[in-house]
């Protein structure tokens, strides 16, 4: 169900952008598209302390050819590559509140309302946290997780600003969708339960969707989920995907429960460490790469490290709260 933005959407986006009539999830999209494109950023980058403040009807539009030429090039062969390359000496000047659009919304100054404050809950390692938002909405923090929203949420928008990992029982309120940004996507709802995984020490952000609806996007990619649907955004290959899970499944770390779909040992140890507040260090390497699917309670590292070494060629030793993993031959 992968969705990549198509040439004439881009096109319209950019237009509305030099109008000064483009909608703030049109300009995500926009951003997403011109900031995943090397041959734009290397020739702005290089270009910019040349660039001059003002720039005329003409200039805009030799711009906006350089810029189609650049992202659909066998669109318009016409256009060669040092034609469009003298025109993006302009192109600072208009793309450059564009590209940085992105950065400056995870800095979360786009929409603060009078210099808010900002208020962040936290759960550390070996902690869980709830939270009810203004709305009504709730929140559960997974371990090592932070939840960031300003004190006006709710009067204007309904925008959160997640790192790690939350379960979401969102309010309905169709004139006021709520959104959930991480480091690289966004999932908006109307009102549904949704989990989201953005660990930024982990290669793949995930959102799966366990009742109603939600859009995620990333980077001018995005997808529509469906009950029991999952998104996957690899970080190393910029790729958003989906999938079908059991949801529910996914969410029994809420109950106390550790749940691993095909999960390498080092992931699992990762999860491990951020539950139970430990650190698990490979003795032998050979275990990183072993997988294991399953439920695990969680009530103790110990019996869950004795249920693991049941089901795989691995032993530990436990000192304190460091533990050590061999292979068992």
């Amino acid at each position: 169900m992968e969705k990549i933005m198509e040439d004439n959407q881009y096109i319209d986006f950019f237009e509305k952008y030099l109008r000064n009539d483009i909608s703030e999830s049109e300009l995500q999209l926009l951003a997403g598209i011109l900031r995943n494109n090397r041959q734009i950023q290397v020739i702005l980058d290089n270009e910019l302390i040349n660039a001059d403040p003002e720039i005329d009807k003409e200039t805009s539009k030799r711009l906006f050819a350089s810029i189609h030429a650049s992202i659909s090039p066998k669109r318009n062969s016409l256009f060669t590559y040092a034609a469009w390359r003298k025109t993006l000496r302009w192109a600072a000047v208009i793309l450059l509140p564009v590209i940085s659009a992105l950065s400056v919304y995870f800095l979360m100054t786009t929409n603060l309302e009078d210099n808010a404050a900002l208020i962040t809950v936290t759960a550390d390692k070996g902690e869980k946290a709830a939270i009810t938002l203004a709305d009504g909405s709730r929140v559960w923090l997974n371990s090592e997780s932070s939840l960031s929203y300003n004190e006006t949420f709710n009067r204007r928008e309904r925008n959160v600003y997640l790192t790690g990992e939350a379960y979401f029982e969102v309010v309905k309120d169709t004139q006021h969708p709520f959104t959930v940004k991480t480091r690289e996507m966004d999932i908006q709802a109307l009102g549904t339960s949704f989990n989201v995984s953005a660990y930024d020490d982990e290669q793949i952000f995930s959102s799966i969707l366990l009742e109603g609806k939600v859009k995620v996007t990333a980077y001018g990619q995005e997808c529509i989920l469906e009950e029991n649907e999952r998104a996957l955004y690899n970080k190393r290959n910029q790729t958003l995907t989906t999938d079908w899970v059991h949801a529910s499944d996914f969410v029994e770390w809420k109950n106390g429960n550790l749940y691993f779909q095909n999960r390498s040992f080092e992931e699992i140890a990762n999860t491990l460490s951020r539950v139970f507040n430990v650190d698990i260090r490979f003795v032998s390497d050979e275990l990183r790469s072993i997988r294991f699917s399953g439920t695990l309670g969680s009530n103790s590292i110990r019996n869950t490290l004795d249920i693991l070494s049941l089901t795989s060629p691995m032993h530990y030793e436990m000192n304190g709260t460091t533990i050590e993993l061999y292979y068992r031959d």
